[in-house]
């Protein structure tokens, strides 16, 4: 890195760590200098053991019966997963249940049996696996620890000590064959912060239910300390030409400290790590959240997962007697609202940018394959910020909450009456996204009219400026294609992030931005926006807005809807490009594009398999229509959807059906 970029870090850790910033900082620069063989040496063997007598404080305060009582059918379904955990078989992403045997590999990948190395964390070479078939989050997933959970809740609502008893055995089985820090499950502090907040919460259900933690070998909290120790001196952020770059990954990891602090409240160097881990959120928060609530990163998966941390780290420091402060709340709050305004009919939010379906923990279904419902994590928000609209939505899906505060305030859910408003038309300028919908009828509508403002993080952006996701009366019509991979096959990763992929228009056979083929997580930006023009009464909400290709070639999207008859019109007009082409991908299931359009222009329409990933991991296919043509360097097309099948206007001389 330049001088700059380090003078730039150095702020950073002197604000979230004070003096010791500057040696962490200098830790940093040594393991850029020293060889791996020689950094390795800087990590002590031992770690000073945590006293005997911890205070390990109860937040649940209820018992079985009440869990059964609220969760009629859930009790059996987390004793079954939790016997298949015992049995070693595990949910790993979009795979289903796998079979792991009685010898669990922790370093290997499930699908291609692909060994990672057990070398000291910073000598693994994973960019070497890139392309190559095998997808490094497939390995970590089960070291995320989420089965943890499920082993704690299970003793919870049963007393029976076979699971409390597997899930320390388990944890012991991983740390004898993952010493800290050597091997695949140390070299990413991300992974390392997942599954410390995971075996956090589980413990945490184990002492509740213990009314102490006598059962909790002492070397585990030994491990979360040293979990603690390698995230802070692997936070994920670095500095590039003098501009801070972090993500997701950063949060994740100031949560961790957080819990961390927050579990080990009596051990003086972890209750240290909660006022790093707050003041770090609370300066990414300031960073990351743009002013309209949308997350930076431009993909509402991270959206949520960034969501999702803060809402458990929050809670459990409102547990703890902290006090949250004003920009969290507010950034928290305006994020929740963001997640209702942007979701579909179907209940899920468009996979918008990239999505790999990771979650920090899950409290509720087993891990990564449950149910995907939005209302659980707003139950949440309800809670930490008090809001009785949030509360009134999302009063049936309270069972993430219960494992954090307990049932105590499920009442005033009951009671709530506020309704959340949902307005037809909403405008994220900051994020560059815009929805309309009538909620009534089920239309919804999410246009890209620009790119986030300000120095925004591209790796998880794709080439979607101007694209549009459409349902009418219910009916799915286009779709964004969602992320199968990120590393294991670069052509599969670029083509699902490509402007071909997305229901906006190519021009010149061109991308919107360069993405390099040998670069996942790159995009150069090339294409930019123009500003977002509005007009809005009660008959017709009109959004328009340009993606400027170049210094003279321009492509201009026009959406008129109506929020009483559900007529959609979109008026496209191209300037000096030679070619173009209409990239509509259809939701799975549908195969023609119902629309009617007015055009001067000879298109010619091709139907291709559209690669599809609904869920990371899990390749499925749906259709795309092509309507290309030579444009003559302008042109413009106009299209017009209806509220039902087959309800299209009268075709003429002018206009063609595509169907």
């Amino acid at each position: 890195m330049k001088l700059l970029d380090w003078m730039k870090l150095a702020q950073i850790y002197l604000v979230v760590f004070g003096l010791q910033g500057l040696l962490l900082l200098i830790d940093r620069a040594v393991r850029r200098i020293l060889a791996p063989q020689y950094y390795r040496h800087t990590w002590p063997a031992t770690i000073k053991t945590v006293s005997e007598g911890l205070n390990i404080q109860s937040y649940i305060n209820s018992d079985s019966s009440d869990y059964e009582k609220l969760f009629t059918t859930e009790k059996q379904k987390i004793v079954n997963a939790a016997d298949r955990i015992m049995k070693r078989e595990f949910q790993i992403a979009s795979l289903g249940w796998l079979d792991f045997g009685s010898k669990v590999n922790w370093h290997r990948d499930p699908t291609t049996r692909h060994q990672w190395s057990t070398q000291f964390y910073s000598e693994i070479d994973i960019v070497s696996s890139f392309n190559s078939g095998t997808d490094i989050k497939m390995t970590w997933e089960l070291s995320r620890f989420h089965q943890a959970v499920i082993l704690a809740r299970a003793y919870w609502l049963t007393g029976d000590t076979v699971y409390r008893k597997d899930l320390i055995d388990h944890w012991s089985d991983w740390t004898d064959n993952n010493p800290c820090p050597y091997g695949i499950n140390w070299t990413s502090s991300m992974e390392v912060s997942i599954r410390v907040v995971n075996l956090i919460l589980a413990l945490w259900i184990v002492a509740d239910k213990d009314n102490n933690i006598n059962s909790i070998p002492s070397a585990v909290f030994n491990n979360i300390l040293e979990h603690g120790k390698y995230i802070i001196r692997n936070l994920e952020i670095s500095s590039k030409n003098g501009k801070i770059v972090a993500g997701n990954h950063l949060i994740s990891n100031y949560s961790a400290l957080t819990c961390i602090g927050l579990f080990l409240s009596d051990v003086p160097l972890a209750r240290d790590w909660i006022t790093i881990g707050m003041r770090g959120l609370n300066l990414e928060i300031k960073r990351q959240v743009l002013p309209d609530g949308l997350h930076y990163e431009s993909s509402l998966h991270y959206h949520k997962f960034v969501l999702e941390t803060l809402l458990i780290t929050g809670i459990l420091a409102k547990n703890s007697g902290l006090t949250l402060s004003s920009d969290y709340k507010e950034s928290v709050s305006k994020m929740c609202d963001a997640v209702v305004l942007l979701t579909r009919p179907d209940g899920q939010l468009p996979t918008i940018g990239d999505s790999d379906g990771g979650r920090l923990a899950v409290l509720s279904g087993y891990y990564l394959n449950r149910s995907d419902n939005i209302h659980d994590i707003l139950a949440l928000g309800a809670v930490l910020l008090e809001r009785e609209d949030i509360r009134c939505l999302s009063k049936n899906n309270l069972g993430e909450l219960f494992w954090l505060i307990g049932p105590a305030n499920f009442s005033k859910f009951v009671q709530a009456s506020e309704t959340f408003s949902v307005p037809v038309y909403h405008q994220y300028k900051s994020g560059g996204l815009c929805v309309l919908q009538n909620r009534e009828h089920k239309d919804f509508i999410l246009f890209r009219t620009d790119w986030p403002e300000g120095e925004c993080p591209t790796g998880h952006r794709h080439n979607d400026l101007l694209s549009i996701e459409i349902w009418l009366n219910g009916d799915p019509i286009t779709v964004d294609p969602g992320t199968q991979t990120y590393t294991a096959d670069f052509n599969v990763r670029n083509e699902l992030r490509s402007t071909k992929s997305h229901a906006t228009v190519s021009l010149n056979n061109d991308e919107q931005n360069l993405i390099p083929f040998n670069s996942p997580f790159e995009l150069i930006s090339k294409t930019n926006s123009g500003k977002v023009r509005s007009n809005f009464t009660e008959e017709l909400i009109t959004v328009a807005s340009t993606a400027f290709w170049n210094a003279i070639m321009s492509h201009d999207r026009s959406v008129s809807y109506s929020p009483n008859s559900g007529e959609l019109v979109i008026e496209d007009t191209i300037v000096e490009a030679d070619t173009a082409c209409w990239n509509w991908p259809l939701f799975p299931g549908s195969y023609e594009l119902e629309a009617t359009f007015t055009t001067d222009l000879e298109l010619s329409t091709k139907r291709e398999n559209l690669k599809f990933a609904n869920v990371y991991g899990s390749p499925s296919t749906s259709r795309v229509i092509r309507l290309s043509s030579d444009t003559k360097k302008r042109a413009s097309v106009k299209f017009v959807f209806n509220r039902r099948k087959g309800n299209a206007k009268a075709l003429n001389k002018d206009s063609t059906m595509v169907s």
